[in-house]
């Protein structure tokens, strides 16, 4: 079979990147030929199709006219459209799995790939296809309101980086979309990694028998188990709204003098480290942004691992590696987490944004740390049993064949 694989980044930039490159080696052990589509960038891996990859677009720098220009292929990219029909047609694929397209890319790649009569399934990374700014939160709170098409309420709300211009422009993008059917038409089949985020879509209007719930997978011979510990936790993520970190100082500061570890780095860096420093925490090290095998060892040396998420999740990478790990997870319950951290079996789980119920967890298994091993064993089992990249790939080769009957 051959895959037209298409994503904005091809380099690892972050969890869908990872996903990706991850499903290319998979598909390529099985004999199948993918054919990637993106973005140029000089930190893109190699690739003999690199010469189709679209222009590259900064959205972060720039006077008036490039930001229009940049604001214009956000909306409709002719551009990407051209090259990825030029693509088809010396490719001649099978099937397009798209990951996340907009903006870099934009969705009028769909069309190109309609035009020329290739089958397409989407994995739903986030929640572009019904909210305009992916995350479905707005000053720290879950926001529904554009979910049911109502867009203007991302303007109204300046919900794309507190920009009026910037969120005019995927309000724009938006609706040109639903007009033009792009998505309703032009995709056969969504994958849902989550339960989660499948019933979100349904309920905002996706019919239900174009979604499709596979969960994502992981390279299990890549991560050795490490059952032994210091006795700390660790979190590992960016350090951006929604992510919990403030409440997961908080519950550190209620509980005992247990130690943590925060790998990652973000815009909200500063002030955690402030307020961390105002709440006394000595205990607490902010260890900057670690990748390979020193992120692995870091965890490794970890009793636990912590994802204090108060944003909608999907379905993070961060519960398959430390689970694959050998690690216990104490996460909140939101989103696709609970669907991975199994309570009492692999975790624990506490309210979103309840400091209090978070140190309480963290203190049963700091005072416990043979049930955070079994915890950690149990969740190293799960990944084995129901993650395992073989099993991800049957699911989605019948997914494959149900898009291109």
């Amino acid at each position: 079979m051959r895959v037209l694989a298409a994503n904005k980044f091809y380099f690892v930039k972050g969890g869908t990147e990872r996903y990706f490159f991850e499903l290319k080696r998979v598909l390529e052990r099985h004999g199948d030929q993918v054919v990637p589509f993106a973005m140029r960038d000089e930190r893109n891996e190699p690739s003999p199709y690199s010469d189709y990859f679209v222009s590259n677009v900064d959205f972060e720098s720039g006077g008036p006219m490039a930001d229009a220009l940049a604001a214009l292929r956000v909306v409709y990219s002719f551009e990407a459209r051209r090259r990825i029909e030029a693509l088809a047609e010396a490719t001649r694929p099978d099937i397009a799995h798209l990951h996340n397209i907009a903006h870099q890319l934009s969705p009028s790649i769909i069309a190109g790939l309609n035009a020329r009569g290739v089958p397409v399934v989407q994995t739903l990374h986030d929640y572009k296809l019904i909210c305009p700014s992916y995350q479905m939160m707005i000053d720290g709170e879950i926001c529904e309101r554009c979910g049911d098409g109502r867009y203007l309420e991302a303007v109204r709300r300046r919900c794309m980086q507190g920009s009026l211009a910037r969120s005019l422009t995927v309000c724009a993008e938006a609706y040109v979309h639903r007009f033009l059917g792009t998505y309703a038409r032009g995709v056969r089949l969504f994958i849902a990694p989550s339960k989660s985020l499948r019933g979100r879509m349904i309920a905002h209007g996706v019919p239900a028998e174009k979604i499709v719930h596979l969960p994502n997978m992981i390279a299990m011979d890549e991560y050795e188990p490490r059952y032994e510990s210091s006795g700390h936790g660790v979190y590992v993520g960016r350090l951006s709204a929604g992510k919990g970190v403030g409440t997961m100082l908080r519950a550190i500061a209620r509980s005992g003098r247990v130690g943590l570890r925060i790998i990652g780095t973000g815009p909200l860096e500063d002030g955690l480290v402030a307020e961390a420093r105002d709440l006394g925490l000595d205990n607490v090290e902010f260890m900057g942004y670690r990748t390979g095998e020193d992120l692995k060892a870091l965890v490794g040396d970890a009793l636990f691992v912590i994802v204090p998420s108060e944003c909608l999740e999907n379905s993070p990478l961060v519960v398959y590696e430390a689970l694959a790990l050998g690690k216990a997870v104490i996460g909140s319950r939101i989103g696709g987490i609970p669907e991975l951290v199994e309570e009492g079996r692999t975790g624990l789980l506490f309210r979103p944004g309840d400091a209090e119920e978070l140190a309480a967890a963290i203190d049963t298994l700091t005072g416990d740390p043979a049930l955070a091993i079994e915890m950690g064993r149990a969740g190293r089992r799960k990944m084995e049993e129901d993650y395992a990249p073989e099993l991800h790939y049957r699911g989605l080769t019948d997914i494959y064949e149900r898009a291109m009957a």
